[in-house]
């Protein structure tokens, strides 16, 4: 992720994902996670893609491992093929065959993990948005 587009983010933001990610100094701090998220417009679904993005600093979302995975599939699913068929277009195919399932056992790994870190982000704001919404409620009373 560059430093341009991390700019661009609210600090509220930036803040929100440092906790998210793990930065438990955070919760120590003088101002609460919860105004931290009443700063941000909760119902921006851009905003969130932005937390989202920062939280994973950088790294691929987990539609982009699904996609890499499913290519691989199909590669292995044609090399399953051609083996049974008794074409063998490799000299090393069992090899081959045993290496695309490990690197989709790989990227199976980082899509569930990363889908996780996304519904988390998502689940954060679900909580602050209802928090908001009580708080609103009872202001009102």
């Amino acid at each position: 992720m560059n430093s341009t587009h991390n700019s661009q983010l609210p600090e509220a933001t930036k803040r929100l994902a440092k906790f998210l990610w793990g930065d438990r100094k955070m919760e120590r701090e003088s101002e609460p996670l919860q105004a931290t998220a009443a700063a941000l417009n909760l119902d921006d679904e851009a905003l969130i893609e932005q937390l989202i993005e920062q939280v994973l600093e950088g790294h691929p979302r987990a539609e982009q491992w699904r996609q890499w995975r499913e290519a691989l599939e199909e590669r292995l699913e044609k090399l399953l093929e051609l083996k049974a068929k008794g074409i063998v277009e490799y000299p090393n195919l069992d090899e081959r065959i045993e290496e695309l399932k490990r690197y989709i056992a790989v990227l199976r790994e980082e899509e569930i993990i990363t889908e996780f870190v996304e519904q988390q982000v998502r689940m954060v704001v679900g909580k602050a948005k209802l928090e908001r919404m009580a708080g609103e409620v009872l202001d009102e009373e």
